[in-house]
């Protein structure tokens, strides 16, 4: 087991206004939309116990905000052009995991976005 020291790992799931977006691009069933619409995805932040968490945030949610959009819909022409912090509070959950640990002997893999 190693833990990863250097990141702070936050779950995002989206709230109402961003479902309701997200419907108008839906072209699955509705069982299918509700499923897309319940999955979590987590990402990983500096951060550490002196800063406070929602101002350690706010430098990542831009990010944030356009990959969640992008899962659904590609044409950025047809997203809320009000993507400020404030927005991006009011269309999705946080939750901060405090700490995160590798289970796995090997090292992690990633891909640049």
């Amino acid at each position: 087991m190693k833990e990863i020291s250097n990141r702070s790992a936050i779950i995002v799931t989206p709230k109402s206004p961003f479902n309701e977006w997200a419907e108008l691009y839906n072209e699955s069933s509705k069982e299918e939309l509700e499923n897309r619409l319940g999955e979590k995805h987590i990402y990983l932040i500096e951060w550490t116990y002196e800063e406070e968490f929602l101002d350690a945030l706010k430098p990542y949610h831009s990010g944030i905000f356009e990959y969640e959009l992008l899962s659904w819909n590609s044409y950025k022409h047809e997203w809320p052009k009000n993507r400020n912090y404030e927005i991006f509070q009011e269309w999705f959950n946080i939750t901060l995991c405090d700490e995160i640990i590798d289970l796995e002997k090997a090292n992690i893999k990633s891909e640049k976005l």
